[in-house]
């Protein structure tokens, strides 16, 4: 291969400009390093362990929601290998859509550049070698090239990172090779930590979580999560809980919590949604312009919706087919900004009701229902966005990793949710501000047999023994 010369200076130029280009994105405008997020620690393991020569897991990649901070993680990792006791490793960092851009290469081309720099073929490299690469899904062909790569050498550690779960994870070649480690809108937890500097206590988040969800019945359920009322108790005595609105509406997104200006809150959703659509949706699929061209409608519509939408009820408010509709929702899907929770039932039901979506960050249904003007009262509008922060909740937690699945109970005046804990518990759950009166749990903790039932609500802890349900204030439950 002949050597591009303009793409070598382009690679010399990153090795000299990574650590202060990078330096720039983990810190605040006042200079202050972000806390590390949870993921970060998995990252460093998968460093850690090709670095001692303990393990052999040395592709991983970051697929997540665009917006959600992934450059952010990757850069904090790259600076982890810029100390002292790092000093014998080869490192790149490339953001493979601006590299493209500006000099249209593929990521095939790059490999081979760094490798000319190195000044020895990968596979008789002696130092270990990583190769960040961000946005690797701007080139079609980066499966391949990185399977080669992995295949040729096992000196070279490759990260990625990509906006799109269906781009990166439907290649057989990667699924072989590489490790999903998804990263999600942050927690209320890792909000308080960025934002505030609100560390949360050892252990805690463990407790809450097998209380809520790895209990008998009811009454243990409620027990467990007394015996933690001082830890909860001290976490919150640091935080406003007024906070909890401010995590619902921008907490969630990294990039909007220090926003204060409503119009540029509004710009930058707007903006993420163009890109999902334009540089997403479009590279992936094949619709034409009238259909790219419904997609923020559909959105503004399933913002809006109340409850569930059918198919047939899309298609005549925007006058495409049901079909093309169902294969919008799949991309939104992939592209991580849906989360699809289907109805309760056999695979046969499944198919003849309609699915749940929620928005896998509650701060763009909050945004999308501002900028439509939605009429809905204020506790309604926050009612929605607590729906999507819990069903993230459950996704992150027990779905991707598949610890459980997440289902609705379609049945009228029923719980929001069925969490099936690794198909040994089932659970209904009603998800609300205020004081529900949890009778939409107890309807679904009877009726579909369910283990018990969690009202997540209520500003006080409560045991209905005889319909075998708790009501969880949403100061615990967002701490689990």
């Amino acid at each position: 291969m002949a050597i591009n010369q303009e793409l070598i200076n382009y690679l010399q130029n990153q090795l000299v400009q990574a650590k202060p280009k990078l330096l720039g994105l983990t810190k605040s405008g006042s200079g202050k390093p972000y806390p590390t997020r949870s993921i970060y620690i998995k990252l460093k393991q998968y460093v850690d362990g090709f670095l001692k020569k303990s393990s052999e897991k040395r592709w991983v990649i970051v697929p997540g929601l665009r917006g959600v901070g992934k450059t952010t993680v990757i850069a904090q990792l790259f600076l982890y290998l810029e100390s002292n006791e790092h000093n014998n490793i080869n490192k790149i960092y490339i953001a493979l859509d601006d590299a493209m851009n500006i000099l249209n290469v593929s990521l095939k081309e790059i490999i081979a550049g760094y490798e000319y720099l190195l000044g020895t073929s990968y596979e008789k490299l002696n130092a270990p070698t990583f190769i960040f690469i961000d946005e690797v899904q701007s080139d079609p062909k980066w499966a391949i090239t990185l399977k080669t790569l992995y295949d040729r050498t096992k000196k070279v550690f490759i990260i990625c990172s990509g906006s799109s779960a269906l781009h990166l994870q439907t290649n057989a070649d990667v699924a072989r090779r590489a490790y999903l480690e998804k990263l999600f809108p942050m927690s209320f937890a890792e909000f308080q930590t960025i934002k505030y500097g609100i560390y949360p206590i050892k252990n805690l988040k463990q407790e809450i979580k097998q209380a809520l969800f790895y209990s008998q019945n009811a009454e243990v359920v409620f027990q467990k999560l007394k015996s933690a009322e001082k830890e909860i108790n001290q976490y919150w005595s640091k935080v406003d809980k007024f906070s909890i609105n401010e995590y619902l509406s921008k907490g969630n997104l990294p990039f909007l919590i220090n926003e204060t200006d409503d119009t540029l809150l509004y710009n930058s959703i707007n903006t993420l949604l163009d890109k999902i659509v334009i540089n997403d949706i479009k590279e992936l699929s094949t619709f034409n312009k009238t259909t790219l061209g419904i997609i923020k409608r559909l959105l503004f519509l399933l913002a809006e919706s109340g409850d569930v939408m059918s198919l047939n009820k899309l298609h005549s408010l925007l006058s495409i087919t049901p079909i093309t509709i169902a294969n919008v929702l799949k991309y939104l899907e992939s592209a991580e900004l849906l989360i699809r929770v289907p109805p309760y039932g056999s695979n046969v039901s499944q198919v003849k009701k309609p699915s749940k979506y929620l928005f896998m960050s509650p701060s763009i249904r909050g945004q999308l229902l501002s900028i439509s003007g939605s009429q809905s009262t204020a506790q309604i509008r926050q009612g929605k966005l607590l729906e999507d922060a819990s069903g993230l909740y459950f996704y992150r937690e027990f779905v991707v990793p598949q610890r459980g699945s997440l289902t609705y109970d379609s049945s009228e005046k029923s719980a929001d949710f069925i969490l099936q804990v690794e198909n040994k518990l089932k659970i209904a759950i009603e998800v609300g501000l205020g004081n529900k009166d949890g009778s939409q749990a107890i309807r679904t903790t009877k009726n579909r047999k369910c283990d018990y039932g969690l009202v997540l609500s209520s500003n006080e802890l409560l045991l209905d023994k005889t319909n075998n349900i708790v009501k969880v204030p949403l100061s615990y439950f967002l701490l689990g």
